[in-house]
């Protein structure tokens, strides 16, 4: 197994909606840009036994309001 420091090992975890956070690793997004969990994909389902590999999520961004999809694994909550 690839021993690096972000692996989505289990997909079905995704940060609730609404939480604050940055997008990090990425090297197409300033990591100080804050952002938001506003959706997930219309694909997602309430219930579990469907949800297993959908690991994205849309985001606003705050200073501009900008919506852009991500995987999960790139984003970092705040504290």
């Amino acid at each position: 197994m690839l021993q690096c420091q972000r692996q989505n090992f289990h997909h079905s975890k995704l940060p609730k909606p609404g939480a604050v956070g940055c997008i990090i690793g990425l090297s197409t997004v300033n990591p100080r840009r804050k952002c938001i969990v506003v959706a997930y994909p219309l694909c997602d389902s309430a219930d579990y036994r469907y949800s297993i590999g959908i690991h994205t999520m849309f985001v606003r961004f705050l200073d501009n309001g900008e919506i852009a999809r991500f995987s999960s694994i790139w984003f970092e909550a705040l504290q």
